[in-house]
This record gives structure tokens, C-alpha cells and sequence, in this order.
């Protein structure tokens, strides 16, 4: 049953005063539209996916996007003279974007058929920064009703604006309490232009992304012909508790996006940060936008996990709300210890505002790591040392010998360099003096500018040091030096790598921005735990198209080899995803191809031994359709790893880069009868590639044909194979977490047509239910058909009808007229 809005004696008043429901949108979702119920117009939505009915405050509700989700129809306002009451119901993940290259506080209209350049209309405004009010024109004059604080994020405001041409007064109310008025001293000029839900009557885009739409949930909009009193205007009840998770209905059957690597319900992601295991469960945070699948406003987006492979998303931790990071809350990392943060995962971030990047700190308010406070003492670094370029980011903490270090991103002279923060413990601040913790001296090599610094201990007084350079002699890659850590808190890289650094992808699959970027990285139970951003590198158009952008890898275990370089394998735990359906073999000769029955698919792992003998050629083939087909192989007469994926058909995301072929001369010369382990992960558009738990490489691919599934190992001439195994992972143990769509309970509809109750898909054994709006049951029917009309007899105005169903129970708020 629908939580009450009006008394029954105020809607008794109300009916006898002669108000009258001029226009009433449920916003409840049918055939891709939404019903105006005054008039029984279906309008549609507009929206780049199926529009998304979610659960509402009354009933269900639409879900809009933030970038494509609007709804615009004509609307007869011309009943609205000397009185107006305009309601709404609406939950916000973000405030609208409205512009992408600085932060500016600009408003779009939530709903409303202002026209500003006609000076006619009304309706609710929201800013880019969260300011909300009630606009509209009087005698062409611009009256303006503003909220003293911002609407709140991830809650139900049910905002109501009233006007009284005889009071000469406008109101505004949130949730039944008056927070404005102004003085409404003219008639209202109603004007003619569309009424607009979700956006302004204007269109502003950055590349195809509209960027002036509401993202969010919007219900019960109703605009009534009559100035109500604040008596009148009650607080209400939602019927459901705020649900803002993308639907899982969104990216039903798509074939391209991934099920187990880690990413947001949609929109953009960049990279990932602060990767933490905090009382037994895994959390990562993020680069996000959920207002749409491109790059603006950076908030921390949080997903956690009990497996690395299974993820839920949750609310966002972090957004631009404050003077010193409006512009955005860029990449930095999280920090536990127990004198500097009380033993909690504490956020360290890089602030930016339009002048300069400042760095932060927010401290959670729970132990899930879900509410967070930003510091009081903030910024605790208040921009780049001197000497440095402007572009200072993404800093990471460490501590060596008691002592506390914060390293930050950044540009010297043209060259890569890490700056050095020290903590006082006495006056509780860190350094800012100039302080350099490492640099290089050629950026051909190490490149102009170093993005995502981090440091790791592995062991034995050796230390790991990470960066993702830009402007090296091929573009975009993530870099390592191993090395120790000096008395001051500096970096000593090994001789080894005094000459060049190290390079995490494997050589040759990470160039100008492919391949893993930017790792997190975490240490738990003993293991290095790494994840980075994979960016899909596709282009604007077909980010539009998915409705998403990017991911991460899958999580890879570090060690050092015997020879001090990077090894990486597979993170123990995903053993956890392979289901019962997989095959297995060992100790066999193979020559020519071999299908890997019953294991086919888009998700699915395989292993390999490979003993080098007569064979020049050895691997898998992924993505095979007949002839075309993914190859993933180990040459012997080179000594290269090569992914071959040319005559797939596919979005193109690397035309004049790789062309479809990925090739590494393999660090290791091998032998005959050495043993090469080709392992790799299969997931929609990304394959994580490992060699002899040495080297890894993780590839965007993006097979276009659903018939793309079959799985093979082959071998160019004859290769005695040690074993093989492969399995198809189960979709049961990854994926965002959203709620699901009940179908068949989308399909009952019940409504009103004048002063009759139509109801429509309703099975046998269903009843109907008429209800006040202060909770008395006046009206109640066995239906004995699946659709119908019942003729009521009831005084006009609002009620809930409630359907009872076998398969669920279904409410929507009607009118009676």
C-alpha cells in the first residue's frame, strides 16, 4: 500500500474549494513511455537504452541516466491562472554535469516548461553544484524561489512549489517543511513551450553526450491549479527505500561487457585506487562518472568484493562539493594506520578546483567504508612545491622506520618526477619543501610527467616503485624500479635499474595507453595484490553506443624473481570462479587443432603446459567462428608471445597502433623441453594473459559476432602438451551486483480513465484495491478477467490503487475525476 500524501479532510477540502489536477505524470514505465493521466497521453521516453522503471516513492518510478533519459511532451497549462501547486518526487546520484572543462555553477531545469528566451514558464532547477529553487516568469519578469543548502544526494525529496496570486507570495517546500518564499507580485506567464522532465528546453552536449539531464530517479510529477496551503502540504512517506544501482535490465544479452573485472554500473570509470582488504572484505575506489560514459568532474567511485571477482557497487564515496575540489576529486589512495588514522582506511586525494590541485584526506564514518567525511584540516598539502609544473597528483602514502611519507605525481625540467612529503608527528603536517623522492633523467625512457605513483615492500628490504609516465618514446605505460629506501625517506633503484626501468605489461602489449595503467596495489595474508585500469580505447561514439567506458584487470599476485624483476600470476582466489563445466587433459601429443568440449563461450579460463619440441607454433585459438578465431600463441623459432585477433570481426579499437596483433619477444629464451604455460582469462571484451606466472599483458577486444565462442588448442607441427585444462567461469560469481526486474510484475498496469478503474494483465485470482491518500480502503474487487474496467463510485481526486496479484503485489496513485 502507498505511504499517505494528503489527509482525507484536506483532499475533501481541496475537491470542495474546486482545484483541479491540471497535469499528473506517475512516471510508472509502459512501452517505452510514460502516461499523462489528465489527458491519458502516453508520452515517450527519450532514452539510449529500454527507459528503466525502478521502484519509486509511490510505486515505480523512472530511472534517468544522467546523459540520454528525458521525457517532453506539449502540455495545456492554460487552467493555471491565479494558483499553481507543482510537485515532484526525485533522488539524486550526481548533480547535472552542465559543463566538462571547469567547474561553473550552472542550472538545468529537473522539471518544467520554462523559456527563458520567451521569459514563460515554471519549474524546479538544479544546479551542477546541488543548489536547487522554483523558477518562473510573471509579466515576462524572472521570479526565483532559492533553497537555502543543496538537495540532498541518495534520499527522497519530495519538492513542492506553491504560488498564490492572492497572497502575492511563491513557496517551496522540501519534504512538507517551507525552506523559501519570494514575493510573486504578477500573473504568471504560462507560456506554450514543452513541459520537460529531466532536462532544459536547451540541448548542451560534450562530444554526443547530452551533459544539462537529470541522473537520478524522478516520480510523481503533478501540477494542480490551486495555491495549497503549507496545512495542506504534508510530509510524506516513500513507499521504498532510494535505489539508485543500475538496473541489471540495462546490459541484458550484451555480449561485449564483462562480467568478472572489476567496474562501476555504468558510465566512466578511469583508474582504480585505494585497493584495501578492511575487515575481510575487499574495496576499491575509483575515477567515476555516472553522469554519462565520458571523462568530467571526477567523483570516488567504491566497489567492494569478498573474492575480487564478484563485486557490488556502492555509493559514491567522494564528490566535488568543496571550495578546494570542485572541479573534481582526482586519484590518490588509501592509507591504515594506527596512530595516523586510528586504524581505519583513511582517503588521501588530489583536490582540484580551477586554479590548482591540492591534496586531501577523508575518513569514513562506518566500518563498511561507505559514508565519508572529508577533513577539517584540509588541504594537508596545499598545492605543488616550488619548482615543479602546475599538474602535482595523485599521491600515495608509505611508512618505512616509524617514520610517515606521502609521494605525489608530477614535472621537473621536463622529466618524471615523484615529490617527497614528510609527516610531523609534533605539529601534525606534512612537508612541502621540494623534496623529490625519485626522478628520472631521461623521458624517452621514463617520460615528462608520472601519474600514479606507488611504493610497495616485497621483502627482504627491497621495495617496488610503480608509475604510469606520460610522454615517454612510446606514449602511455606503467613502469617499475625496484630499489630501497634511503635514511630520508628517497628511492635507491637497484643497479639493474639505473639504466632502464621495468616495464608491467609485457613488452610489446602496452604502448600509448593500452594494457594495464596505473595499478592499486595491496598487500593481504602475505600476497601483492595489483589492479590496474584497462582502458577500452574505443571511440567516443561507441562508449555512447555500450553506455559504458572501461575497467580493471583482473587482480595479479606480485613476487620478485630470482633475478629482481617483476613476476606476476594469477591472484590465487580466482580459482573460485570455474564452474563444473571443463575439460582436462594431460601428457599427449597435439598437431593441427583440438576443440576444448564442452568449455566454449565469452567467459572461460584455460591453461596450457606446452612442452618446446618439434612444434614451431603452440597455443590457443579464442573467439572462433569457422575460420575466424582469436590466436594466442607461443612461436618457438622466435621466442614471442602473440595475440592475433586481425580477421575477427570486431569494434575497432587500435587501428594504427596494434592493428589487431599483439606481439612480445618473451624476456626468456627457451629451450627444447622447457615448459611454456600459456594461461588466460576470457571475459567478453578483455583477456588477461599469463606466461609461466612471469609475465602478464591484459588485451581490450571487442568480438562484434554472438557466434564467437569456440574455444581450441593447436600446434603448428606436433608439441607434446604436459596438460591442459579449461573451464567456463561462472556468471553466478561475478558482475556488479543490481537488483532484478520482475517481468511479469512490469506487465500489470492499473489506471484510471475518468471515473472508471482500467486494469490490464492481470492473472487469475487478482484483486483491486481502492484507497484514500490518508489510508482508507474505500473501494475492493475480485477481477475476473485479465483486463478490464470497473466503473467506481467515489468522490474525485487522488487515491492508490493497489493490484494483488499471484505473482506480486502492484500499487500506482490515480486520479479520479
Amino acid at each position: 500500500m502507498k505511504k499517505i500524501i494528503l489527509t482525507l479532510a484536506a483532499a475533501v477540502a481541496t475537491a470542495s474549494a474546486g482545484a483541479e489536477v491540471v497535469a499528473h505524470f506517475p512516471m510508472e514505465v509502459n512501452n517505452r513511455a510514460v502516461t499523462e493521466t489528465v489527458s491519458g497521453t502516453a508520452v515517450s521516453v527519450t532514452a539510449k537504452t529500454a527507459p528503466e522503471q525502478v521502484d519509486g516513492a509511490v510505486g515505480g518510478a523512472l530511472r534517468f541516466d544522467g546523459w540520454s533519459t528525458y521525457v517532453r511532451t506539449p502540455l495545456d497549462l492554460s487552467k493555471v491562472t491565479n494558483g499553481l501547486t507543482f510537485s515532484l518526487w526525485c533522488a539524486i546520484e550526481t548533480y547535472p554535469m552542465m559543463v566538462t572543462g571547469w567547474a561553473e555553477n550552472l542550472y538545468t531545469d529537473l522539471a518544467g516548461n520554462l523559456d527563458e528566451t520567451a521569459k514563460t514558464g515554471f519549474g524546479f532547477q538544479l544546479s551542477s553544484q546541488g543548489d536547487w529553487r522554483f523558477k518562473c516568469y510573471m509579466g515576462g519578469w524572472e521570479v526565483a524561489v532559492d533553497a537555502p543548502a543543496k538537495l540532498p544526494k541518495y534520499a527522497w525529496n519530495n519538492l513542492v512549489a506553491v504560488v498564490d496570486g492572492v497572497a502575492k507570495k511563491a513557496y517551496l517546500y522540501l519534504n512538507g517543511e517551507l525552506v523559501a518564499s519570494g514575493k510573486a507580485l504578477s500573473t504568471m506567464s504560462i507560456g506554450t513551450a514543452d513541459f520537460i522532465i529531466g532536462k532544459q528546453q536547451a540541448d548542451l552536449f560534450c562530444d554526443r553526450f547530452l551533459i544539462n539531464t537529470f541522473n537520478g530517479i524522478v516520480d510523481e510529477v503533478t501540477i494542480e491549479n490551486v495555491a495549497k496551503t503549507s496545512d495542506a502540504i504534508a510530509a510524506q512517506t516513500p513507499e521504498h527505500a532510494v535505489d539508485l544501482s543500475i538496473p541489471e535490465s540495462r546490459f541484458a544479452g550484451h555480449i561485449l561487457r564483462p562480467t568478472f573485472h572489476g567496474m562501476p554500473g555504468a558510465c566512466w570509470t578511469n583508474e582504480p585506487h585505494g585497493l584495501v582488504n578492511y575487515n575481510g572484505k575487499w574495496h576499491i575506489f575509483f575515477q567515476k562518472n555516472a553522469n554519462g560514459p565520458y571523462m568530467a568532474r571526477l567523483h570516488w567511485g567504491h566497489i567492494s568484493s569478498d573474492n575480487l571477482c564478484k563485486w557490488k557497487e556502492e555509493k559514491i564515496a567522494i564528490d566535488p562539493a568543496e571550495w578546494y575540489d570542485i572541479k573534481g576529486c582526482w586519484s590518490g589512495c588509501t592509507f591504515t594506520d594506527d596512530f595516523l588514522t586510528n586504524g581505519k582506511p583513511n582517503i588521501f586525494y588530489t583536490a582540484v578546483d580551477n586554479g590548482r590541485a591540492r591534496i586531501c584526506q577523508a575518513m569514513p564514518n562506518d566500518d563498511g567504508l561507505i559514508e565519508w567525511t572529508k577533513s577539517d584540516r584540509n588541504p594537508v598539502i596545499d598545492g605543488r612545491p616550488s619548482g615543479l609544473t602546475d599538474d602535482f597528483r595523485d599521491c600515495f602514502l608509505f611508512t618505512n622506520n616509524s617514520k610517515y611519507y606521502m609521494i605525489v605525481g608530477s614535472s621537473q625540467n621536463g622529466l618524471g618526477v615523484a615529490t617527497l612529503h614528510r609527516y610531523n608527528t609534533g605539529t601534525k603536517a606534512w612537508s612541502n619543501d621540494g623534496s623529490l623522492f625519485f626522478k628520472t633523467d631521461n623521458a624517452n625512457q621514463a617520460g615528462t610527467f608520472w601519474e600514479m605513483p606507488n611504493v610497495t615492500p616485497m621483502g627482504n628490504g627491497k621495495w617496488l616503485f610503480t608509475c604510469t609516465p606520460l610522454g615517454t618514446g612510446v606514449g602511455v605505460e606503467t613502469l617499475y624500479w625496484v630499489g630501497t629506501i634511503n635514511d630520508d625517506g628517497t628511492f635507491a633503484p637497484d643497479a639493474q635499474y639505473k639504466g632502464a626501468p621495468g616495464k608491467v605489461e609485457l613488452d610489446g602489449f602496452s604502448r600509448d595507453g593500452y594494457g594495464l595503467l596505473s595499478p592499486s596495489v595491496a598487500i593481504h595474508d602475505g600476497k601483492v595484490v595489483a589492479m590496474g585500469i584497462v582502458p577500452d580505447k574505443l571511440p567516443g561514439s561507441d562508449n555512447y553506443n555500450l553506455g559504458w567506458a572501461h575497467n580493471y584487470s583482473l587482480p595479479r599476485e606480485w613476487t620478485l624473481a630470482d633475478d629482481g624483476t617483476l613476476a606476476q600470476k594469477p591472484y590465487e582466489g580466482l580459482k573460485d570462479m570455474r564452474s563444473a563445466v571443463a575439460m582436462s587433459k594431460s601428457d599427449f601429443d597435439l598437431n593441427g587443432t583440438m576443440a576444448l568440449d564442452p568449455v566454449s563461450g565469452r567467459q572461460v579460463e584455460v591453461v596450457g603446459e606446452f612442452v618446446v619440441g618439434d612444434g614451431s607454433e603452440f597455443g590457443f585459438n579464442l573467439f572462433c567462428n569457422g575460420d575466424k578465431k582469436a590466436k594466442l600463441c607461443y612461436n618457438t623459432s622466435d621466442n614471442t608471445l602473440t595475440f592475433d585477433f586481425v580477421n575477427v570481426s570486431r569494434l575497432v579499437n587500435d587501428g594504427g597502433v596494434y592493428n589487431a596483433c599483439y606481439s612480445s619477444t618473451v624476456p626468456q629464451i627457451f629451450s627444447r623441453g622447457d615448459v611454456v604455460k600459456i594461461h588466460a582469462f576470457v571475459d567478453h571484451s578483455i583477456v588477461d594473459i599469463f606466461l609461466n606466472d612471469r609475465w602478464a599483458a591484459s588485451v581490450r577486444i571487442f568480438p562484434t559476432n554472438a557466434n564467437a565462442k569456440g574455444v581450441e588448442a593447436f600446434s603448428t607441427g606436433t608439441t607434446k602438451v604436459k596438460s591442459l585444462n579449461a573451464w567456463i567461469l561462472d556468471e553466478n560469481l561475478g558482475g556488479v551486483s543490481a537488483p532484478t526486474a520482475n517481468d511479469a510484475l512490469e506487465n500489470l498496469q492499473v489506471f484510471t480513465r475518468g471515473s472508471q478503474l482500467v486494469y490490464k494483465g492481470c492473472p487469475t485470482g487478482s484483486v483491486v484495491s481502492l484507497y484514500t491518500m490518508s489510508g482508507m480502503k474505500v473501494f475492493e474487487q475480485p477481477l475476473v478477467s485479465v483486463d478490464g474496467c470497473i466503473d467506481l463510485d467515489c468522490a474525485r481526486g487522488f487515491y492508490v490503487a493497489v493490484l494483488s496479484s499471484p505473482i506480486g503485489r502492484k500499487s500506482s496513485k490515480v486520479v479520479v475525476r
